[in-house]
């Protein structure tokens, strides 16, 4: 773990520097919607731009975040009926069952970061263990997270953590997965609600985030719990 954090913190250094200047793109969730109603297909190829193992250059800001937001509408977080047993599994099986769910998650969804830092994880654990396929292993976990970097990033274009530019997010399992591992931000005192933004007081703050609270925009988490309970 603490070698992933390390890369993380070489990334931020490397674009702190412009992070002032750097432009805040909210997601209009309707254009997003419309994008994805419209031309299903366009969108689908930029997930899978996103998602490839060779990092692609070429996509700008704007195709990241439609990427990324507008997978949600694709898949209506459907892979998430899968998140239940890899928390569940995380006490009662093996790190190979373990694994083989979260890749059943990426197999619905390719950007759930909950799934895809949970196999970067399981697979460097598995690696400690193991002497003729530990090489393969660390490669494929390294696959997976810089994957996760690049919706990490996507993330963060999306606001600043403050009331007025919250961090846009599909699913609360993406804050934590945001704080923990982008922000290096582990402990909390409380979270609350309002009308669409979660709120996080923090216990802690680190050298990549100083505010006492954290803001995620939480618009989307509501429709799709709307959704599930009204059918």
């Amino acid at each position: 773990m603490k070698h992933l954090l390390a890369s993380i913190c070489l990334l931020w250094m490397a674009t702190n520097a412009i992070a002032q200047k750097r432009e805040i793109i909210p997601v209009d969730w309707q254009q997003v919607k419309k994008e994805v109603t419209d031309n299903p297909q366009h969108v689908k190829d930029l997930i899978a731009r996103l998602s490839a193992d060779q990092i692609d250059t070429t996509l700008t800001r704007q195709e990241r975040i439609l990427a990324f937001y507008g997978q949600s509408f694709l898949t209506n977080d459907t892979e998430e009926e899968l998140a239940f047993d890899l928390n569940k599994l995380s006490k009662e099986k093996s790190l190979h069952e373990r694994l083989s769910t979260a890749k059943k998650m990426l197999g619905v969804n390719p950007l759930n970061l909950n799934a895809l830092m949970s196999a970067c994880n399981i697979l460097l654990e598995l690696s400690e263990d193991s002497v003729s396929s530990k090489e393969s292993m660390m490669a494929e976990a390294e696959k997976y997270f810089d994957r996760a970097m690049r919706i990490f990033s996507t993330i963060a274009k999306t606001g600043d953590g403050s009331e007025a530019h919250p961090f846009y997010v599909t699913k609360i399992s993406d804050e934590y997965c945001f704080m923990r591992y982008y922000l290096e931000l582990w402990e909390y005192k409380m979270q609350w609600a309002t009308a669409c933004c979660d709120v996080i007081a923090l216990e802690t703050t680190s050298k990549y985030y100083s505010k006492p609270t954290i803001h995620f925009e939480i618009s989307r988490v509501y429709e799709l719990e709307h959704q599930k309970f009204s059918k």
